[in-house]
């Protein structure tokens, strides 16, 4: 989701953007979260959200204050997932579905124009410290930025090297 997410927002920002997915089918992992369902965020404000973090809550707080769990409610509502809130402030979708989510994801993808490739990125190239490129299973695709979402090493069997 994170890759799928800096993707689209990058190109929302007038980026050229190609994500390489190896996979054969975006999100993968998200279709195990939470048994199937996908929870989504918890329904609560930034900080309260910080004070049920038991390690390093304070590493979290940039990225909460840029996006809050208001802000991903309504990205995904915007997108297409209608969401609910359950026992504990957790946000799922009105589905139960975690494809739900995966295809609020994929319509960013495709409003922002952002281009999807299914192959693996081997190799990130530079050249005197700058990146020049990434090489992929089939040749090589010129960048000068790139963002490397590899998942969490939690389900390997999912494709994820984290």
């Amino acid at each position: 989701a994170a890759g799928m997410m800096a993707a689209g927002t990058a190109a929302s920002l007038g980026a050229h953007v190609t994500l390489l997915e190896p996979n054969g089918k975006l999100g993968k992992k998200l279709f195990i979260t939470g048994k199937g369902r996908c929870n989504v965020t918890n329904n609560c404000a930034g900080d309260e959200v910080l004070k049920n973090v038991p390690t390093n809550p304070r590493f979290l707080y940039g990225a909460l204050a840029g996006f809050s769990p208001a802000d991903a409610m309504a990205f995904f509502e915007e997108h297409g997932c209608q969401l609910k809130t359950e026992r504990g402030n957790r946000v799922f979708p009105e589905s139960d579905q975690a494809g739900s989510v995966i295809d609020a994801l994929r319509q960013f993808l495709k409003e922002t124009g952002v281009e999807i490739r299914w192959e693996r990125a081997l190799e990130i190239e530079t050249a005197d410290g700058a990146v020049t490129g990434v090489r992929t299973q089939t040749g090589r695709l010129p960048a000068d930025r790139v963002i490397l979402a590899t998942g969490g090493c939690s389900y390997p069997a999912t494709g994820s090297t984290g």
